[in-house]
């Protein structure tokens, strides 16, 4: 984990990033330019749609080794364009301790052992409790890089998609670390 922060990119494990591109031409459909953006090669040139499909092609579920990395406590974060808004939204969920104290008995989030400490729930047969946290974070849409023309038709370009990457990565670190400051 990278130190206490929310999200990092994953640059610890040697290939992750020539895996991220291999996802990239994978699900290169995510970038096509729609009717009324600007594109290159088929890919869109707009800053949102282009880092959105950076962050779906680099987190869960959709990678099974995901580039985008997260704190134990985050159990979700999308990024996406909402409808009531021109810009992006983010929505966080974290796992969080209840708010009062549980009855004798009842269980709650808990670390899972092994190499990926992420807060998991009890199973199913105990009586639990869980509390998460949502967060709804409006991003800054001119915060994000505008990628360049694509070098292969069809194909975005793998700079392009790691520089959206860390534009959302920091901007989510700035609002999501201090509530994980505060849990932990």
């Amino acid at each position: 984990m990278a130190g206490t922060q929310a999200f990092w990119i994953d640059a610890a494990h040697e290939g992750t990033q020539e895996r991220y591109g291999e996802h990239l031409r994978k699900w290169r459909h995510v970038f096509t330019a729609a009717e009324d953006e600007p594109g290159s090669g088929g890919i869109t040139l707009d800053p949102l749609h282009f880092a959105l499909g950076a962050w779906e092609v680099a987190t869960r579920p959709m990678a099974e080794s995901p580039y985008v990395r997260c704190h134990p406590r985050v159990l979700d974060a999308t990024c996406h364009r909402a409808e009531e808004t021109r810009g992006p939204l983010a929505v966080v969920e974290l796992a969080v301790p209840a708010p009062i104290p549980l009855p004798d008995g009842w269980s709650t989030w808990h670390r899972q052992d092994g190499d990926d400490p992420a807060f998991v729930a009890p199973p199913y047969e105990r009586p639990t409790a869980l509390t998460t946290l949502e967060l709804r974070v409006p991003l800054a849409a001119d915060r994000l890089p505008t990628p360049t023309r694509a070098r292969a038709e069809g194909l975005p370009n793998l700079d392009d998609a790691q520089a959206s990457l860390e534009a959302l990565v920091a901007e989510l670190n700035d609002v999501v670390t201090p509530f994980l400051h505060e849990l932990d």
